[in-house]
């Protein structure tokens, strides 16, 4: 047995200030501290499994308020973005049927440390769950408290030991510790004059406050005796003000708190409501209709609620298959869906195919083509029936996620042509601020259907399994469900983008990108091993160097990936200033990287330190990983590229991320050098010169700026000498940094704070630059200030191609505070800029993967970074290439200040130089 109790406000005030404020869903309702509240509790739910479960708020005015008018009065008034979000946390708790203790005049911790208590003295160990660390003074043998960390995902499991550890005093000690030092957070005064190290001291040498002042005349020094004796009533207020107490008439109810039952539906249509959809996989599963779950019940081996459609068929027979084949030949759009042995698609084996061609069980079927038992048809009969049918162009092709489809349906022998519709892309292009895009989450959100979660079949962890050991029976209505829903979910998706006037972004630039990003995911990057290899070996060595110079400057050897540790070695034995740095939850100074920057200067150690940590990340992230992903069939490095990574629509990379590859220090470039073209190859980087800032122009239409670009000017130099009112050949270095920051400052909205962090401004200074700059760039001035205010008008911006970006927070009178609101403002701004970059991008793209092939040449391209695309190019056609490449790129959009692309090539990636026809 064991009983939870939720400090409900104090995690929702953590929550809130702790997670972004501009966490909202798509109609402007803020749910950063609602989201925070239920992730913590589906955790302890997790990871605790108590058996009975309370949550507790605040009501009102307590009697500490009426004992001392001023406690508390410190604190600014409950933000008004926080109060409507604890009534919907005390709907969430109402949803998952977990009573709700108050007490009038008293607080939610005395509610928690009363009940707490009583379970203790029936021997019922207990869990106070809380966002501070008031409740700490309650810890015992029975009572252990669960705090939130630095980040609110952490957290910090507080007994006995651990409470001696972080502040050298057993529990109770803590109300007579606060009563001495007081508590700022409540305003509890303490005694003048007494900091945390001399309570410590002198509730070690006289036990507790009572102790202390019945040897008032033995404690030394002689001030700290003087602020005992002059406080002492404070002291003793303090106390009574810091003690938990018991609520009088309150008792605990085992039986109304017992961990049960649920409202499921209830709870998934409030995350739904929501959009909570990345918490909807970490309820418990399913239960039969009309059954509430326990919230511990075992999850069902098929775990589908009835309103998932039954009755889907697998294709295991010729006849069979000949039928579905008729049904693909008679429809002009083909859903599809592959079923595999893994998830990185490049090594996956495809156990079987799920097809559609309506909505419905009569319209899905699944199949199975590599279970390891079980009746069912040859890969090559499913070529020869179903090939032709995803390789006719003229068939529309649906699927969720279809890059991977794709891809494991081409490795397989059955191509896919034919215009492309993928509803994950769609969702993204309707809500680009969605993080939950998978088929599952759509399905419930659109649908109302509960699909059966992957895991329910294969398992999880160490125990988990590949598909093609299932039986048939399971995985059919597994997999025909996936493309029935697809189908259904394009039934609402495609209609929504005509409607929002986003079908031309989705038909025209999404889809065709699909396969294009595909090949190139295909074609991979060849990874010279052996340069990493010993790149590793000479890290190793510097690391051992360094390592053995810091233990010679603390005086002893620690261990160096250990924070606290790190943390007693600066600032305990070497002593280092602490001046205005801020101690961690486990009590030790911070040792993050902006900290130690801030001690550059004190001493040696500090470089010695930070070059440190840099070169275990370069060799830990990069030197030693990269190897280990080389793909053993194809010997080389095969990333995946993802449409739906960023809001802008610019593309990610990951599995590895080959767009985050360090460029600023010289060792990080270094790495550059193993990505290779094979023998007889060069590699073609051509990238987009300062594409943004042509955006920009071109938007804003500013004839200044359009007159600097197209007579060929450095547009920095130019903006400088313009900005300060000097010839552009008399513009010096620092000038022209400025200026230059402040061109690209402008797209993201820089503030004159801002732009003073970046550069040798002063605050007055950068406001009167940004005057002058808008001053010989007034369209800017003018676009900057249009693009806001259609923002809050409409509650989105777009890019030149239509690309729509979302701000409700705008549009919403309640809640968001100031900084949340500018945050939002200078996202619009930037959208247009970025996210046309990321467009222009991608029709280049498209445009040189198709010129290349209707030119007949072998270039590949294989990586796309930021502004930049690299290509793989035969020696003897690298001037052809360089030349296509080029003028595609450069003609790929229109601008006002036409696009300029800058071409350089190697044998490696990082011993590139500048392209010149006829090299």
């Amino acid at each position: 047995m064991k009983l939870a109790l939720i400090d409900g406000h104090s995690l929702a005030y953590r929550a809130f200030f702790a997670l972004p404020v501009e966490m909202a869903t798509s109609r402007g309702e803020l749910t950063n501290a609602t989201f925070g509240f239920l992730s913590m509790l589906l955790n302890v739910l997790r990871d605790q499994q108590p058996t009975h479960i309370v949550v507790a708020f605040d009501v009102g005015r307590s009697f500490r308020q009426d004992r001392f008018e001023e406690y508390k009065a410190t604190r600014e008034r409950m933000p008004d973005e926080l109060r409507g979000q604890i009534e919907r946390i005390r709907e969430a708790v109402e949803a998952f049927n977990i009573p709700i203790f108050t007490a009038e005049g008293y607080e939610a911790d005395d509610v928690l440390a009363t009940l707490a208590r009583q379970a203790a003295r029936q021997g019922i160990p207990s869990l106070i769950v809380t966002g501070d660390r008031d409740l700490l003074q309650t810890v015992n043998e029975y009572i252990h408290v669960l705090t939130s960390g630095r980040k609110f995902s952490d957290t910090i499991l507080y007994d006995t030991a651990r409470v001696r550890e972080r502040y050298d005093l057993d529990p109770g000690q803590l109300i007579d510790f606060k009563a001495l030092v007081g508590d700022k957070s409540d305003n509890i005064p303490g005694v003048f004059g007494i900091g945390e190290k001399g309570a410590v001291k002198l509730l070690h040498e006289w036990g507790d406050l009572d102790g202390i002042y019945a040897h008032l005349e033995e404690v030394t020094p002689a001030r700290t005796r003087a602020a005992l004796s002059e406080h002492r009533d404070m002291a003793y207020l303090s106390r009574a003000l810091g003690t938990i107490v018991d609520v009088p008439g309150l008792s605990l109810d085992l039986g109304a708190c017992v961990l049960a039952e649920y409202d499921r539906q209830r709870v998934l249509q409030l995350l739904a409501d929501l959009e909570f959809r990345s918490l909807i996989g970490r309820l418990p599963a399913a239960a039969p209709t009309g059954e509430q779950l326990g919230l511990f019940d075992e999850e069902p081996a098929a775990a589908a609620l009835p309103t998932l459609p039954t009755g889907y068929e697998a294709i295991t027979t010729p006849e069979a298959l000949a039928r579905v084949a008729a049904a693909l030949a008679a429809s002009p759009r083909i859903a599809f869906d592959v079923e595999t042995t893994d998830t990185d698609e490049h090594r996956a084996r495809l156990v079987g195919i799920a097809l559609g061609w309506g909505a419905g069980p009569d319209q899905a079927v699944y199949i199975p083509i590599a279970h390891t038992s079980g009746a069912q048809l040859s890969l090559a009969q499913v070529q020869a029936a179903i090939g032709p049918h995803l390789a006719d162009p003229g068939k529309e092709k649906l699927a969720h996620n279809a890059k991977y489809d794709l891809t494991l349906c081409r490795r397989h022998g059955l191509p896919v042509y034919g215009p492309l519709l993928d509803t994950m892309i769609g969702e993204f292009l309707l809500d680009p601020g969605s993080h939950s895009l998978g088929l599952k989450a759509l399905a419930l959100k659109r649908l109302g259907i509960e699909m059966t979660p992957i895991e329910a079949l294969i398992g999880k962890g160490n125990k988990q399994i590949t598909m093609d050991r299932l039986s048939i029976e399971r995985v059919t209505p597994y997999a025909a469900a996936d493309v029935d829903m697809t189908w259904r979910l394009a039934a609402q998706i495609l209609p929504e983008l005509t409607a929002k006037g986003l079908a031309r972004l989705f038909h025209d630039l999404e889809m065709p990108l699909v396969p294009v990003l595909a090949d190139m995911e295909a074609a991979g990057v060849l990874l010279d091993a052996d340069f990493l290899a010993e790149m590793s070996q000479t890290l190793a060595q510097r690391l051992e160097t360094l390592a053995s110079e810091i233990f010679a400057d603390v005086g002893h050897s620690f261990n160096l990936n250990s924070t606290q540790q790190l943390s007693d070695a600066l600032f305990g034995s070497m002593r280092l200033s602490a001046a205005g740095l801020k101690k961690t939850a486990s009590g030790h100074y911070s040792t993050a990287a902006d900290v130690l920057e801030r001690l550059r200067g004190q001493h040696p150690v500090i470089d010695r330190l930070l070059e440190y940590r840099q070169l275990v990340k370069l060799q830990g992230t990069y030197v030693e990983a990269l190897p280990k992903l080389i793909n053993p069939l194809t010997g080389r490095i095969h990333t995946s590229f993802d449409q739906t990574g960023a809001e802008t629509g610019r593309i990610s990379s990951n599995n590895p991320n080959l767009q985050n590859i360090p460029v600023r220090s010289h060792l990080g470039r270094q790495i550059r050098k193993a990505f290779v073209a094979p023998p007889g190859h060069y590699l073609l980087a051509v990238d987009y010169s300062q594409v943004e800032l042509r955006i920009l122009a071109h938007l804003a239409n500013d004839q200044a700026m359009l007159a600097n670009f197209a007579r060929g000017l450095d547009i920095h130099a130019a903006t400088a000498s313009q900005v300060y009112g000097v010839p552009i050949d008399q513009v010096n270095s620092e000038q022209r940094a400025v200026a230059k920051m402040m061109n690209f400052a402008t797209s993201y909205g820089v503030s004159a704070y801002g732009l003073s962090t970046s550069t040798p401004l002063s605050v007055d200074e950068a406001r009167q630059f940004m005057h002058t700059y808008f001053s010989a760039y007034p369209g800017v001035k003018r676009y900057l200030d249009a693009t806001i205010a259609a923002a809050k008008k409409q509650g989105y911006v777009e890019t030149l191609l239509g690309r729509r970006r979302y701000f409700p927070i705008l549009q919403t009178s309640a809640g968001a505070s100031q900084q949340a609101r500018g945050a939002a403002e200078r996202a619009a701004v930037n959208h247009p800029i970025q996210g046309s970059a990321a467009d222009i991008l991608k029709l280049a793209l498209i445009a040189v993967h198709r010129r290349l092939r209707e030119a007949g040449l072998a270039a590949a391209m294989i990586l796309q970074v930021h502004d930049e695309i690299v290509l793989q190019a035969p020696e003897a056609e690298l001037e052809a290439t360089a030349a296509l490449v080029i003028e595609t790129m450069e003609t790929a959009y229109a601008l006002r200040a036409p696009l300029k692309a800058d071409p350089e090539f190697g044998r490696d990636w990082y011993n590139l130089q500048p392209w010149k026809p006829g090299r």
